[in-house]
């Protein structure tokens, strides 16, 4: 669903290109009709999760890689898509090395079930130098930023236009603009949040006229006014790429840990963290879980303990993560939504983050 159709012509998708409003419902960018050759919008995910470590930058990190790696590799198609990903780093944590593990392992995994289908090894599989070279130029065509405020943010918003149509800037001129991943878009909510109270407290006193006026000539910090400005930039830059746009969110609050995500039924919706306009921009919400090990009870013998460690640590080392879609607010969503969710396993989906890179569960279908 986030990647382009790959018989949509790149041309239309490039830098130079610009594009209109497109008035597609959300029903109709999640779910396609059977007229498969209508344009649709490019969706707008939203990767939330009450825990930190819950694999939410593993799935940026693997959306990225299928969106840099080529179609095809030796001769084989790969199944990636040759484009561009602008990475907004807000949280400092982006790891290149881990991005080409992650672009590695798709590769290799690519192949070998390639080879798999065949019946026989490559002849002429590309050897491991030509393959780090090829990892190489795919990763220059990621454009990392890294704001340290919400103002530093919406500034990133606005530059990114300018920097990808400067074609001295980048290797990137050839490419469309497959993906923008904000990590994560709640990096600075507290201190806006903070700076909303003071600028509030501030305003005590002062006649309604005043205060918004200096909100709207932005003499005042406003937490809707700036939270608006960068909703809106974010629709701009989809409209004019025609764009993903995939970010990542930590909600807190909720059960402790040790009692979240029991079953899925039990805890499957989120709260959005964000206060509006963010709580309609998303075209769909995820929740991610990492699946956790129970502590040893405190009457279980200390040889019982020591024969159910290994069961443990294989979960451990699995690192198995389970999602599922967020059914907030699902009482407004259209019919046709909650069935193709109920058809689609309820919306869940699991994939696995590994040392080698991540691995996604496909329906055999």
């Amino acid at each position: 669903m986030l990647m382009q159709d790959e018989n949509e012509p790149d041309e239309s998708h490039g830098p130079n290109a610009t594009h209109g409003q497109d008035d597609t419902s959300a029903a109709d960018v999640l779910f396609p009709g059977h007229d498969e050759t209508e344009k649709r919008s490019p969706p707008i995910l939203e990767v939330s999760s009450s825990l930190s470590s819950s694999g939410k930058s593993q799935m940026l990190y693997y959306l990225t890689a299928i969106a840099i790696l080529p179609r095809e590799y030796g001769g084989f198609a790969v199944g990636g898509h040759e484009a561009a990903v602008v990475f907004i780093d807000t949280d400092d944590r982006f790891d290149a090395e881990r991005l080409r593990l992650v672009a590695r392992g798709i590769l290799q995994n690519h192949m070998a079930v390639i080879s798999s289908n065949v019946r026989e090894q490559l002849t002429e599989r590309p050897s491991h130098h030509d393959e780090e070279a090829l990892l190489v130029s795919s990763l220059q065509h990621v454009h990392v930023f890294r704001p340290q405020s919400s103002a530093a943010l919406l500034a990133t918003l606005h530059s990114i236009g300018p920097y990808l149509f400067d074609l001295s800037r980048h290797r990137s001129s050839s490419r469309p603009l497959q993906m923008i991943a904000i990590d994560s878009t709640t990096a600075f909510i507290r201190q806006d949040r903070l700076r909303d109270e003071v600028a509030r407290t501030e305003e005590i006193g002062r006649s309604r006229e005043e205060i918004e006026s200096d909100r709207e000539n932005q003499c005042r910090f406003s937490l809707p006014v700036l939270y608006g400005q960068l909703a809106k930039q974010l629709k701009q830059l989809q409209i004019q790429f025609h764009c993903s746009i995939v970010y990542t969110s930590v909600v807190s609050g909720g059960r402790p840990a040790s009692d979240l995500y029991e079953s899925q039924s039990r805890f499957s919706t989120l709260k959005p963290a964000l206060p509006a306009p963010w709580g309609t921009l998303p075209t769909l919400r995820l929740i991610l879980h990492r699946s956790t090990v129970r502590p040893f009870p405190p009457s279980m013998a200390p040889h019982a303990a020591v024969q159910d460690a290994p069961s443990r640590q294989k979960v451990v080392q699995q690192g198995k993560i389970a999602a599922w879609v967020n059914e907030w607010d699902r009482d407004g969503w259209p019919r046709r939504v909650v069935e193709a969710v109920e058809a689609s396993n309820g919306g869940s989906f699991s994939f696995y983050v590994l040392e080698t890179g991540v691995e996604f569960d496909y329906p055999d279908d």
